[in-house]
């Protein structure tokens, strides 16, 4: 090809970890001169968002890190790749045979591509430390372990081919990761086919916007209208009588606790009218088949176990369960990949921080949050001396940011790889400048239900559309690099990035010169419905659990109860005399994944400014008008918002987006108002007052 020549490299986007969308990239004499969608490929209609548009300015973005660098004092400079790999190997060797393997933590954030957690398990498995953290308190684990224990498997997908309702709960798609890969216009389409679309969210978002009814709800209450909903639906024999007769345990307890959750009870509780709770609930327990998807919100409350697992009742009871059109999984026809964290490498550590307050998320994601930080600032129950950063920004998004910043300053040591100077990079003693997915190969390969009659594992190659620029290293080079530094050649064999992914690939036939000329593409079996029929739920008892034995075996109460919020108008009456609002804070944006992505100017112009959303009535009765700038206010800190003045939103609730450097919407959250049987922070519902800002 002669230098003038141009070419189109099919990729994956990884402006975010949402779905990976398809893209093609256009390069010239090695630059990239055009990003456009990839019309053939078979998720998201072909379609990008504005992240995926802006690609090319975080590549050639002035500000991205260009070199090694590492803290002398006050000042930065920079450094060989040797010198701060040998550095980082060095304090790791230190750090084991001073204080012990498990002293060591990495912290992973939002990836562009998957592989890097694979080689971050591999390589904390082989040193000996299980303290790989990562947002799992916050995001997605928690309903999981929900359905895994209802369940005994993930229900959560949906199947919007067939279903006649669809209830988005606590999700916004259009602004955020689309809970199993759906988008506004899969909603739409299946609205085209006939189904209803009932959105629960205290905000008119943009999904709900598109929603044939909208439902507000006061923050943390959601585990109060599942039980409503489930009383009005046993009381009026709209169950499914077969499949609870057959295939639950714990109907009839129940049964007895939803007694209390009467219409105008949950009214008073959830701000719902009684009749729009009774509607709904006949709506959900007729429309046969009816779907609920669940959103990250449902996750970031005190009660939110009990919450999630309320709403997992009101599926069973209902018999939405494994049912074309109603919650299905997936996950057993994912694409099988060569598990290159193998447990057999293991060597004997101590067990992950938090197994024994958070037993429930550390079995099976790790140490929770709220249990690394404890480690962080008391050493409780050991030390962390070193800590490695890589796709994170936890000074930013982590909550209690003082906090953050404080146990992070303890450290010994800390290295964060990333495109840009960010808060957390600003404590390292080194940082590394990392590549951007276009200066990268890697692999996406996941479950999505497409249609009843494809398979369900995907398959695609990220192609790198270009060489890395300056001297970033793309993330598998550096793992592979200090595992070799550490002697641990045998775990890490491969040469690059290639030949790893064909060891990964073992099962599905394909290599990577087989996928570099595919768009994507599903691999694998049909999803058949019904299998509990022939196999059973894989519980103790083989039977969907109301009644949680393994729960009331760990001292849990068995039954989905509900809680008001630790911090509310009703459970802190005083409290709210001084912060009379409900807080949301940790609203997603759509321009931007987390914190990431801020110096960009395209995606500027769509979110220029940190906002806090108010309702017009409130901001009459606190004198502010639409694009002041006030402060919002809790007990723990302040941040200035730009006021959005709106009736999208309920009047006693503010709502903020989070990620922004200039208002850290982490400042006003407690690490210590938590879910106390899974230690989720209590991010959206919180209490707040605001007033006019005196800059």
């Amino acid at each position: 090809m002669s230098s003038s020549e141009k070419k189109v490299v099919r990729t994956v986007c990884g402006m975010c970890n949402r779905q990976s969308c398809g893209m093609e990239v256009t390069v010239e004499d090695g630059k990239v001169i055009d990003i456009q969608r990839n019309p053939e490929y078979p998720k998201h209609h072909g379609t990008l968002c504005v992240k995926g548009y802006a690609a090319k300015e975080l590549l050639y973005d002035p500000h991205r890190l260009k070199h090694p660098m590492k803290r002398e004092g006050d000042a930065w400079t920079n450094i060989s790749w040797d010198e701060a790999m040998s550095t980082i190997a060095g304090k790791l060797k230190e750090t084991k045979e001073k204080y012990g393997a498990e002293s060591l933590a990495v912290y992973t954030g939002c990836e562009q591509l998957g592989e890097t957690s694979y080689f971050v398990r591999r390589f904390m498995n082989v040193y000996g430390s299980p303290n790989v953290v990562t947002v799992g308190s916050m995001c997605s684990v928690m309903r999981n372990v929900v359905d895994q224990l209802t369940f005994g498997g993930n229900f959560r997908q949906v199947d919007t081919y067939n279903t006649k309702l669809i209830i988005m709960w606590g999700a916004n798609p259009a602004a955020s990761n689309a809970p199993y890969y759906m988008d506004v216009k899969t909603l739409t389409e299946a609205k085209d086919r006939g189904a209803k679309l009932v959105v629960i969210d205290p905000v008119l978002s943009g999904t709900a916007s598109v929603a044939d009814s909208h439902v507000r709800i006061r923050p943390g209450t959601d585990g109060a209208l599942a039980l409503g909903m489930i009383n009005i639906i046993v009381k009026q024999g709209l169950y499914d009588r077969e499949f609870v007769d057959n295939w639950c345990v714990g109907f009839s307890e129940l049964s007895k606790l939803v007694e209390e959750y009467t219409p105008e009870k949950v009214e008073q509780i959830t701000w719902i009218p009684a009749e729009v709770v009774k509607d709904l609930a006949r709506k959900y327990a007729t429309a046969k088949p009816a779907c609920i998807m669940l959103g990250n919100a449902l996750e970031q409350h005190t009660n939110s176990f009990q919450m999630l697992r309320a709403i997992a009742a009101l599926r069973a009871v209902t018999g939405n369960i494994d049912v074309p059109g109603g919650n299905i999984n997936i996950s057993e026809g994912a694409v099988s990949l060569t598990d290159i964290s193998l447990r057999e490498m293991m060597p004997t550590y101590r067990r992950p921080l938090g197994w024994r307050d958070y037993l429930l998320f550390s079995l099976f994601a790790g140490p929770p949050l709220v249990s690394f930080m404890r480690a962080l600032l008391t050493d409780d129950p050991y030390p962390i001396k070193t800590m490695l950063v890589t796709w994170g920004n936890p000074l930013l998004t982590w909550p209690d940011s003082a906090k953050v910043g404080a146990g992070l300053e303890r450290l010994d040591f800390l290295a964060v790889m990333d495109f840009h100077m960010t808060k957390t990079a600003e404590l390292a003693d080194i940082v590394l400048p990392a590549a951007t997915f276009l200066e990268r190969t890697g692999l996406h390969a996941t479950a999505q239900f497409l249609a009843p009659d494809k398979p369900v594992g995907f398959i695609s190659l990220a192609n790198k559309a270009v060489n890395p620029l300056y001297e970033s290293w793309p993330d598998w080079k550096f793992w592979f690099e200090l595992a070799k530094r550490m002697g641990y050649e045998k775990w890490f064999p491969w040469e690059d990035i290639e030949e790893a992914l064909d060891y990964q690939l073992k099962p599905t036939g394909y290599t990577v010169e087989k996928l570099k000329d595919k768009t994507g593409f599903f691999h694998g079996e049909v999803p058949k419905f019904r299998k509990y029929l022939t196999e059973g739920f894989k519980t103790s008892t083989g039977k969907v659990e109301l009644y949680s034995i393994a729960l009331r075996n760990l001292g849990y109460d068995p039954l989905p109860r509900y809680s008001e919020p630790e911090e509310s108008p009703y459970s802190t009456p005083e409290k709210a005399k001084e912060y009379p609002l409900v807080l949301i804070a940790g609203s997603r944006l759509l321009a931007y994944p987390h914190s990431g992505m801020r110096t960009l100017p395209s995606l500027q112009k769509v979110a220029p400014d940190p906002e806090v959303i108010i309702h017009p009535d409130t901001a009459e009765r606190y004198s502010v008008k639409n694009g002041e700038s006030i402060l919002v206010e809790t007990e723990r800190g302040s941040a200035q918002f730009k006021a959005s003045v709106t009736d999208r939103i309920m009047p006693e609730v503010a709502s903020i987006t989070h990620g922004w450097t200039q208002a850290n919407a982490n400042l006003l959250v407690s690490s210590e108002i938590r879910d106390r049987m899974f230690g989720a922070p209590a991010m959206r519902s919180m209490l707040c007052k605001i007033r006019k800002s005196a800059g």
